[in-house]
């Protein structure tokens, strides 16, 4: 059976050389398993930790920034989840071409570190059953996606928020204008810095793919001639096994046939076959049916033909047991 062209194995390690190929700063920490890529974002030395799991890559890798940093495509737990390299991960997507993607992402819009980014609001105390807490400055916000509500103690209360500048600009009747009517909430989230970043680069995800998938159909009919070679040439294949196996049979059985043992046999046959004869002849003279010149002319050749053959398997015989004695 053909060995298959591609194995997981070669699979995962191309994976992990695009890695290198397109970022800088990559270093192995457990090999074939953990990597790390240092880079630096708004003044900020960041490290992405990149995971990969057994079945990588049929399974997207797992990606970590370290420090901890607030941006839309980090889930709380502090795992990059929602870049669209990662939503859209498939077995034959580039590690090197999402890690590269997503560090771009943060170089071009620094993400706040976590500790630096939390506020602490002032203390909150129950009134008529209600909880107040003090007011929250629209500066506060940077992502309207990502705001969390603050949680409220007797003590204090801190959450992490970002600011959408634009909407400290709008009076309360725009506010609320903006509150009632759909499709100017639309046209306004088009229209932030964040979303035309991020459309921007899902345009250039799309282009990729599309000269990816040009590329492939420039390669399609060297592809269909590289296959009807493969296919001639395993029929060829075939045909040399099958030759090869006849062939084989053919050597075994002349290898059977001379082989030492099987001659000193066939020696020893060919001497009780001369015996016999001898026998005969001599049967047929005391018989009267053959006179005296005939009858030692035929005795001396057929005993001479049967000693020879005795002479010739025995010493045979006592070689081939010195060959056996010395390991041959």
């Amino acid at each position: 059976m053909l060995p298959r062209l591609f194995k997981a194995d070669d699979i995962r390690k191309h994976q992990i050389n695009t890695l290198k190929i397109f970022n800088e700063n990559v270093t192995e920490v457990i090999e074939s398993e953990e990597y790390d890529v240092l880079f630096s974002s708004g003044g900020n030395n960041l490290c992405l930790k990149i995971s990969l799991v057994k079945e990588f890559p049929s399974e997207k890798p797992l990606l970590k920034v370290v420090p901890s940093v607030v941006h839309h495509w980090i889930s709380g737990d502090g795992d990059i989840t929602t870049a669209p390299g990662l939503l859209n991960w498939t077995v034959h997507s580039d590690l090197g071409r999402v890690v590269q993607a997503i560090i771009r992402e943060f170089q071009r819009n620094p993400p706040p570190l976590v500790i630096s980014h939390s506020i602490n609001m002032s203390p909150t105390s129950p009134i008529n059953g209600e909880i107040r807490a003090s007011p929250v400055n629209y500066q506060t916000f940077t992502n309207i996606k990502n705001f969390s509500p603050p949680s409220h103690s007797t003590q204090s209360t801190s959450f992490q928020s970002l600011a959408i500048p634009d909407l400290s600009t709008l009076n309360l009747e725009e506010l609320k204008f903006l509150s009632e009517n759909p499709d100017r909430q639309d046209e306004f989230i088009d229209e932030m810095p964040l979303i035309k970043e991020q459309n921007k680069a899902l345009g250039d995800i799309i282009q990729q793919v599309e000269e990816m998938a040009e590329a492939n159909l420039t390669r399609e009919e060297k592809l269909h001639e590289l296959q009807k070679c493969v296919g001639t040439t395993i029929e060829e294949l075939a045909k040399l096994a099958f030759e090869n196996e006849r062939l084989h049979t053919i050597y075994q059985q002349l290898y059977d046939k001379y082989a030492p043992r099987n001659i000193q046999g066939q020696l020893k046959i060919e001497a009780e076959k001369a015996d016999k004869e001898s026998e005969k002849i001599a049967e047929s003279f005391l018989g009267g049916e053959t006179d005296v010149d005939k009858f030692v002319n035929d005795f001396i050749r057929v005993k001479t033909l049967s000693q020879s053959r005795k002479t010739k398997e025995e010493k045979l015989g006592q070689q081939l047991d010195r060959l056996e004695k010395a390991g041959f």
